[in-house]
């Protein structure tokens, strides 16, 4: 089976599922927020071993699901936990690196704040049905542009990314804001989906090739083989994770 076939079939039954979840809301959503950035942050975790970094991956994972449950319900003491991290490296005995409690410290800061940020947006269903799509039309347009009309290297990082396919993710990501603002029934207005549009058409792309810096840094070609044609949870999720943040900020304090 083709890799653009295992792509398709994994979209047909993944974004269904996870729509239906953001639709459901409230404990759906929790949990699906949940196991989704402990995923991606094993995957994060597991990936620098490449470069002799070892984190304690089983305690950054159980602190950073203390975190989430903790900010979820309001205990905003509990992010004092991220200086676990930090505590624990110091007594460790063996592979003993200050790099190890970095990692594992940004990794709450980079996968489980947005994801806590995700499951605050889910609050109104829409907000997050408008985020995902976007950020799939960006990916979709962007990957079969730069397939078939693809002549110039967006960046070294990637090779396989193109300006073109750039450009037309961006150019569709922004036309399907402006629709989506004609079929929301108020939750944007047209000046929302425009602004909201142009910053999910850029930085969904930017965190794309954020990740892809990453794994060039960790010598790995995906952070993990779990999605068929997708490699890994935090390969599907790193434009989510990199946009959550910003819409965030501009639904609550800017909107």
């Amino acid at each position: 089976m083709s890799n653009i076939l295992k792509r398709i079939l994994v979209g047909v039954i993944g974004i269904p599922l996870i729509l239906f979840l953001i639709y459901m809301g409230e404990i759906y959503l929790f949990a699906l927020c949940l196991v989704l950035q402990s995923l991606c942050l094993w995957e994060f975790l597991k990936m620098f071993e490449n470069k002799n970094i070892f984190t304690l991956k089983i305690l950054t994972l159980l602190i950073s699901i203390a975190i989430f449950i903790l900010l979820s319900q309001k205990y905003f003491y509990g992010i004092l936990l991220i200086i676990l991290p930090v505590v624990l490296e110091v007594f460790r005995e063996k592979k003993r690196n200050p790099m190890n409690a970095v990692i594992s410290v940004f990794s709450i800061f980079y996968v489980t704040i947005p994801f806590l940020l995700l499951n605050e947006l889910g609050k109104n269903f829409m907000f997050l049905f408008y985020v995902f799509i976007l950020i799939w039309v960006c990916d979709t347009f962007a990957y079969f542009g730069g397939k078939f009309f693809g002549k110039h290297k967006l960046t070294s990082i990637s090779p396989n990314k193109t300006i073109e396919g750039a450009v037309i993710g961006f150019v569709f990501t922004l036309a399907a804001s402006v629709i989506f603002n004609y079929l929301s029934n108020g939750v944007l207005n047209l000046s929302d989906s425009l602004i909201l549009g142009v910053l999910i058409g850029i930085f969904s792309q930017v965190g794309d090739n954020f990740e892809s810096l990453l794994k060039r840094y960790a010598e790995v070609k995906d952070s993990s083989n779990i999605i068929p044609g997708h490699g890994g949870v935090l390969d599907r999720f790193d434009s989510v994770i990199f946009i959550i943040p910003f819409v965030f900020y501009y639904i609550n304090f800017i909107k």
